[in-house]
């Protein structure tokens, strides 16, 4: 050229000088474990509640709203089916910083990881919530974290032809003296003494060592943390699997419970207590066998004794049930089986009472005496007993020794009238009527009761009391079977007719319908209420009589006389009360 220097040499294509730069190369990702390693967030999702056992196991619930409550009752949003999980028995909320459960006042408690909870506790993601026989598993993806490694640092990749991209190699000059090319493509250093040449390589076998040594430890590392992982998880479910194991037990001693069969539940639930002293719910099923386990005793007493037609002794026992008993059904069983027991036992005594015989009254007296013992008011047993003792006492008098009285021809037929055979009677009668005026009487009375028994159950009151007129006419005063079942039935119509008198003010009305009550059946016992009632309320009416007859007369001889009529003649007021009539109606 004019200028005289050297003319510009041209870029060459390929080779990258010693000084030069290239391109920076992609980052390489290092090894698994290698240092360096940052968190990298994992797929987001919204936290949910799985079932992992109990009624609904495997069904999932997405929390995606604040606040739920969980328990057995169908109004609240998460419903879990199982008995042993109270109506409201958690609430899972999420106060910002997380999601909390807290118990609500369960009967069985609640557990997080095994733990009992008694306040608010943070759920962390894969904790496990147990609930009775039902465990929940709190799954929060937000929560879970991946590693990912860093990435290398760039370095230049070498150009094509041993020099660096945009790079343009120094002109080469004349070689120095003692120097050599070095062996190597795309390099262009010194010519290394033999000395520094073994530092260099001992160099790079010890950094290749380190690497190593890096690697083997990363890698015993990674084994112990795989090695205590796996001891985790086989803890884990070995937990788990106790824990199903108990849950089962107790589920099996709550169905004996359900039965009533508390004696073979108490069994169990002390074998669970056994393995498990702290399980939640079993020291109060044990309290409860305490007092229920006798009360079974009791019941199969019931059982047996009914059995054998000891119907006292069943009595005695089912009033030994305490009345707070669990065992509600089977105490019904129990009544239920002692009522049908003393209707059949009844039977039993009517069957023995018709042979007539001493040995069967006995018999029917101490099987009546028995069914009385357990029912008191029980009407048939009632009757059967009285003639029971009727006719013992007349098969033990002693036979009259003097001369033997012929009967009198009517006399067999009030004998069997009493006895309730009226046909038999009757024909008797009829028989004798054409030579006996008195036969020919009583036929006819007999006719006319006949007609009136009848119509028992229509009859009112003025039938029922000309029906047991006529018993008594025919027996001359001592009854019959059929009057007593008269009897009662009228008993029943003339103590209503008290009843209504007395709670409308009529004393008089009122103690006159007690009164033949007490006729019909003697033994009635809301008549002799009735006429004891109106007894007392005689002399208090008569005391406030006497307190205003001499101011005012006319006042206290009304008084006067409701007394006399209230009382019977026998009574101290009674007469008391009819000289002071006597006196003021002058």
């Amino acid at each position: 050229m004019s200028n005289g220097s050297p003319p510009a040499r041209r870029r060459p294509t390929s080779g990258t000088p010693s000084g030069g730069t290239g391109q920076r190369p992609a980052a390489r990702r290092p090894a698994p474990g290698a240092s360096g390693a940052r968190p990298a967030a994992a797929p987001r999702s919204s936290p949910r509640l799985v079932v992992t056992a109990g009624p609904k196991e495997g069904e999932e619930f997405v929390l995606d709203g604040t606040e739920y409550v969980i328990g057995r009752s169908t109004d609240n949003p998460i419903c879990i089916p199982d008995t042993s999980v109270s109506r409201r028995h958690v609430s899972v909320r999420n106060d910002g910083s997380g999601w909390m459960v807290s118990d609500l006042g369960s009967g069985n408690g609640t557990l997080v990881n095994g733990e009992p909870i008694a306040e608010e506790t943070l759920l962390a993601n894969g904790d496990t919530i147990t609930m009775g026989d039902t465990e929940l598993s709190f799954q929060d993806a937000a929560n879970s974290t991946a590693m990912v490694a860093p990435p290398a640092p760039s370095r230049p990749r070498p150009a094509a032809g041993g020099r660096a991209a945009g790079g343009v190699p120094p002109r080469p000059g004349a070689r120095p003296e003692g120097r050599v090319r070095p062996q190597g493509r795309g390099t262009n250093v010194e010519q290394l003494s033999p000395e520094a040449i073994r530092k260099r390589t001992r160099l790079k076998l010890l950094a290749a060592g380190v690497v190593v040594v890096l690697f083997a430890g990363l890698g015993v590392v990674r084994m112990r943390v795989r090695q205590q992982e796996s001891l985790e998880a086989q803890r884990a479910m070995a937990e788990k699997g106790r824990r199903e194991q108990l849950s089962a037990f107790f589920q099996d001693a709550k169905n004996l419970v359900r039965e009533g069969r508390w004696q073979e539940a108490r069994t169990k639930l002390e074998e669970l207590q056994a393995q498990a002293p702290d399980y939640p719910g079993v020291a109060d099923y044990l309290k409860a066998a305490d007092k229920e386990i006798p009360n079974q005793t009791h019941l199969t007493a019931v059982s047996e004794a009914v059995k054998k037609g000891e119907l006292a002794k069943a009595t005695a026992e089912l009033g030994k049930v305490s009345s707070d008993t669990q065992l509600y059904e089977q105490v019904k069983i129990a009544r239920k089986s002692l009522v049908e027991a003393a209707d059949k036992r009844a039977r039993e005594a009517r069957g023995l009472q018709d042979s007539k015989t001493l040995e069967n009254m006995e018999k029917a007296k101490a099987i009546t005496d028995d069914v009385l013992a357990a029912f008191p008011e029980h009407r048939d047993a009632k009757l059967i007993n009285d003639e029971a003792v009727v006719a013992i006492r007349i098969a033990k008098e002693p036979k009259p020794t003097g001369p033997v009285v012929t009967p009198k021809p009517w006399e067999p037929a009030v004998d069997r009238f009493r006895d309730g055979d009226l046909s038999g009677a009757v024909a008797i009668l009829n028989a004798c009527s054409a030579r006996q005026p008195r036969c020919k009487a009583l036929m006819g009375q007999m006719t006319e009761f006949g007609g009136l028994y009848k119509k028992l159950e229509d009859l009112d009151a003025k039938g029922l009391s000309r029906l047991l007129s006529l018993d008594k006419e025919i027996t001359d005063g001592k009854g019959s079977k059929m009057a007593r079942n008269a009897g009662t039935r009228a008993a029943t119509i003339f103590y209503k007719s008290a009843s209504a008198a007395k709670a409308s003010g009529q004393w008089a009305r009122a103690m006159e319908y007690a009164r033949k009550a007490l006729q019909a059946d003697p033994g009635h016992a809301g008549a002799s209420n009735i006429v004891n009632d109106l007894k007392t309320k005689a002399r208090d009416l008569y005391l406030q009589a006497y307190s205003i007859k001499d101011s005012s007369p006319e006042d206290a001889l009304p008084k006067f006389k409701d007394v006399v009529s209230m009382t019977p003649v026998d009574d101290e007021f009674h007469t008391k009360a009819q000289t002071w009539v006597e006196k003021l109606s002058r």
